[in-house]
């Protein structure tokens, strides 16, 4: 069976809960892991402008326990919209 590639798209976009005029998508994969992109709002609030890059963060669908996403932190900042289906790949290989 082919993977599924995962884009921009594929998440469900809603007003940031926190940050005014900042944006925030979820996504479930199917191996149980969340990924939630933010960006927008208030300049330095967010890693990404909410449009073409955005901070990245993943947890553990089930217990809640963040995924390390490199360099032992467990968000990406600034992340392009062009890099994003790389790096969802790679959840959704975990």
């Amino acid at each position: 069976m082919r993977q599924k590639i995962y884009t921009l798209k594929d998440f469900d976009f809603k007003p940031h809960g926190v940050v005014k005029g900042a944006v925030q998508g979820l996504l479930t994969l199917p191996n149980n892991i969340t990924v939630s992109i933010v960006g927008g709002g208030e300049m330095g609030r967010l890693y990404g402008d909410g449009v073409d890059t955005f901070e990245i963060a993943a947890w553990l669908t089930d217990t809640g326990d963040w995924i390390d996403l490199g360099h032992d932190d467990d968000i990406l900042r600034y992340i392009s919209k062009d890099k994003l289906p790389i790096i969802l790949l790679d959840l959704s290989k975990k």
